[in-house]
């Protein structure tokens, strides 16, 4: 539980990202781990995301990975 708890305030830290869209990408994907394999077109489709901010999501959280 408190592995997922840190995983998910990685969310926290992209502006743009409320609780509700938050919660979709959450539910959608299952988890932060998941999300980050998730292509820009998959993150995209995911109500609240349009193709820019899902490239956005997507470079910021190469970039947490990285680190």
């Amino acid at each position: 539980m408190r592995k997922k708890r840190i995983q998910e305030s990685v969310l926290d830290e992209f502006k743009g990202i409320g609780d509700e869209r938050k919660k979709k990408l959450l539910e959608t994907f299952g988890s932060v781990a998941r999300l980050r394999k998730a292509s820009v077109e998959e993150i995209a489709a995911v109500p609240g995301f349009g193709e820019k901010l899902a490239a956005e999501l997507r470079a910021f959280l190469e970039l947490r990975s990285a680190t």
